[in-house]
């Protein structure tokens, strides 16, 4: 396949539900060390989906070291796509497709309903939908930690609306906005390097858009190499050129972004253990607004492409969640 960053990534699917759920008894899940709303939900749905996809499997087991669930049939089995897929060409994770979110958990008063807002990202997601759906049946069932205690929950009715392409979502934008304002409604984790090469979450009052949207452009492309299953016809270089070419036109647009006002918070969730390597790392992040102008019609992809799924680190566990909304 000749593969073009900056068209090819925009056949990307991706999918949106709304599952109605009622619960047994009010529920409060308020932030403490290390974990959010989001965090629970996304710890819940890893464990509704080992128990949903693989009951007495034999053919599955845990992998010793980090507990994650692994699977001996790989082609022919939807979790390893849905919990956390793997590449075997790039040899890494890559961030669950299927993200979720309920709102009205992250109320500071109990409550009694929530919806969860679920994102399927990509094809393998989407083609698993019924599974999706099966795994949050199974996650009100086991329950989630609330207070120390299960509050288990039913879905009353599920909302589907149709999978449509990156591009048919920017194709249904108003043209030449005024402006774009920017809700980043979750604690959005954006990593930058210092000059002696250590990372450092951004938790400062300036935006560094044109690193965000870059950072969408790369993830894009490498995603939506992985979901196509293109196997070796792309090797890890190939892939990591393809990412940064995409990269740097992303760059290149979002620098004739102007910046009209930001109304900014760091905010600080604590330190967490990571499951897969066992070390513990600090999460900080920032949220609150951003309003854009200048020259936004060559940046919409990636604006659009971050409304829809969010961005920074750790989005599969409800951080980086972006609202936008645009002047006319």
């Amino acid at each position: 396949m000749n593969y073009h960053p900056l068209s090819h990534p925009f056949e990307l699917p991706v999918q949106k539900l709304l599952a109605h759920c009622i619960t047994d008894k009010p529920i409060f899940l308020p932030p403490h060390e290390g974990s959010t709303p989001g965090t629970t939900l996304a710890g819940a749905f890893g464990s509704a989906l080992w128990s949903t996809i693989c009951p007495n499997n034999p053919a599955c087991y845990k992998e010793q070291k980090s507990g994650h669930p692994d699977c001996k049939k790989h082609k022919d089995c939807v979790l390893p796509w849905l919990y956390k897929p793997y590449s075997e060409i790039q040899h890494r994770n890559f961030a669950r497709p299927v993200l979720l979110r309920a709102a009205e958990l992250e109320s500071i008063e109990p409550v009694e309903r929530f919806t969860l807002e679920v994102t399927l990202w990509g094809r393998h997601a989407i083609a698993a939908q019924q599974e999706v759906i099966a795994t949050l049946k199974k996650m009100g069932e086991l329950g989630l930690n609330s207070e120390n205690r299960k509050v288990y929950f039913r879905i009353t009715e599920i909302e589907t609306a149709p999978a449509l392409t990156l591009t048919e979502h920017i194709q249904k934008l108003p043209e030449k906005p005024q402006s774009v304002l920017l809700e980043f409604q979750t604690p959005f984790l954006h990593q930058e390097k210092t000059p002696n090469g250590q990372r450092h979450f951004h938790t400062q009052a300036n935006m560094p858009i044109v690193n965000i949207l870059g950072n969408v452009a790369y993830n894009l492309v490498a995603w939506d190499i992985e979901d196509r299953d293109l196997g070796a016809t792309l090797d890890k270089q190939k892939r990591h050129n393809l990412a940064r070419d995409a990269r740097d036109v992303a760059w290149q647009a979002s620098e004739k972004i102007t910046i009209v006002r930001t109304h900014i918070s760091p905010i600080s969730i604590g330190k967490r253990v990571s499951r897969g390597n066992r070390q513990t790392m600090s999460l900080e992040g920032f949220v609150g607004l951003v309003e854009l102008s200048g020259e936004l019609e060559t940046a919409m992809p990636w604006l659009q492409t971050l409304a829809l799924v969010g961005g920074g680190q750790k989005r599969a566990m409800g951080f980086g969640t972006v609202q936008m909304w645009l002047k006319l």
